[in-house]
């Protein structure tokens, strides 16, 4: 009876290891045509057709390379990338790990344990990514990206002088480099990885470049997201309502304008010709909220020296990051937008948001309830999880850098700025007030 048991358990193991082999062949080609169809994506009689198919063994995706008809752009595809990606998801697949069978038990349960593993369906959550080249290039990866990037010692030794962790692809570790694309947007709905990113990029600077970065930080919903930051050194100012905010821009103004004028004077492009290591970072958190001044003369102003931080900032040493959840066109500053290198945009609300950020709609359609899953635009769009630093690791971080200082009766801290000149070289100093 055992043999018969043993015999007849091997014969399913192997006729399902067959079955799992030639159900996952890794061929989507006719789903994506037929998806292609179903959405209008041809022109007249002329559909897309197959070029090439290639797999990947090492990265585990599928490279699918198509000849698409005249008429129609990559932006065509990009639109419809939720439907291509629910259509190549609708439907769970056996899924049989030949290690499990290491762990059966010899008993006269034997049989149903065996049919179990090979009855094991999981559904199928294939990623894709889509370029062109001349040819449309679609990447069907077999499994999805990581849900879950913890911020930790092995990932901040990945990054170095003034890069910050991006985050994962489906295929390799992504960082923005800020002496590369001095301008950063971030965006996305509350809860879902923009204020973490900002503490991510902080605690990293602060810890790579201890002697050289300097901070100036916005919260316009008080000020408790950088809390925790306040008293590090590298921190000029924490700015937490409209007139600290204010404050904090007209010296940074003031300082960027006798910079370039120092600049001029010696003959000197950028920072990398004055040799000058400091870097000053102004880092925006929920953005929008300037145009809920009460003053309209307050919100333009405020408006117009973002702009000229943007504008002229790059080369003097200074490097922005502007993040909001509600990117409108009418609270997002026009000199930002035009001068903005870079985006890293999480889930928003809707089609509109995502094209002022990233002047095409997907933001939309990252997935609910996912936190950290974004889309990173420099002169392409990846889709990237990005990594969840924990509070314990960024006090752990920072606390070598903390300067005890004597608070004012209203906690708060603002600063004027102040410029010398001697012996050749230039400085800011910032007085408390």
């Amino acid at each position: 009876m055992l043999f018969e048991v043993l015999t007849t358990g091997s014969m399913l193991g192997v006729l399902g290891a067959s079955y799992y082999y030639k159900a996952n062949l890794n061929d989507d080609s006719d789903k994506i045509l037929k998806i292609a169809e179903n959405c209008g994506l041809y022109k007249k009689d002329e559909k897309m057709r197959l070029y090439r198919r290639n797999y990947n063994k090492a990265k585990k995706y599928t490279e699918y390379v198509f000849k698409i008809p005249l008429g129609l752009e990559l932006q065509d595809f990009l639109d419809k990338y939720g439907k291509f990606k629910d259509g190549l998801n609708n439907r769970s697949v056996r899924r049989i790990n030949l290690q499990d069978f290491k762990n059966l038990k010899f008993d006269a349960s034997l049989l149903k344990q065996i049919q179990a593993l090979i009855n094991n369906r999981v559904q199928l959550s294939k990623e894709i990514e889509m370029e062109y080249d001349g040819m449309l290039i679609t990447r069907v990866y077999d499994e999805g990206l990581t849900k879950e990037l913890l911020y930790d010692d092995d990932l901040l030794a990945k990054v170095k002088n003034w890069q910050v962790p991006v985050g994962v692809t489906y295929k390799e570790f992504v960082v923005h480099d800020f002496e590369k694309l001095q301008m950063l947007v971030v965006a996305g709905m509350t809860r879902y990885g923009k204020t973490v990113f900002l503490k991510n990029s902080i605690t990293t600077l602060i810890n790579n470049e201890p002697d050289n970065v300097k901070f100036t930080l916005i919260d316009l919903k008080g000020g408790l997201a950088f809390s925790r930051f306040m008293a590090c050194k590298q921190v000029q100012t924490v700015a937490k309502n409209g007139e600290e905010t204010l404050q904090a821009l007209e010296a940074i103004h003031a300082d960027l304008i006798k910079r370039q004028e120092h600049f001029l004077a010696n003959g000197w492009e950028d920072i990398g010709e004055a040799g000058w290591k400091e870097r000053h970072f102004i880092v925006v958190d929920e953005g929008a909220e300037i145009a809920g001044f009460e003053e309209k003369a307050d919100r333009d102003r405020a408006t117009h020296l973002l702009g000229e931080v943007a504008r002229i900032g790059a080369g003097l040493g200074y490097r922005l990051i502007f993040a909001t959840q509600y990117p409108t066109a009418d609270v997002f500053p026009r000199q930002v937008k035009a001068n903005t290198s870079a985006a890293l945009c999480f889930k928003l609300k809707n089609s509109t948001q995502s094209m002022v950020v990233l002047d095409r709609g997907g933001a939309e359609s990252l997935p609910t309830g996912l936190p950290g899953r974004a889309i990173y635009q420099t002169d392409c769009d990846s889709i990237v999880q990005t990594p969840f630093i924990p509070n314990q690791f960024i006090d752990i971080k920072i606390k070598p850098h903390i300067n005890i200082r004597p608070r004012s009766d209203d906690a708060s801290v603002s600063h004027r700025a102040k410029t010398e000149e001697k012996g050749g070289s230039y400085t800011t100093k910032f007085e408390e007030t």
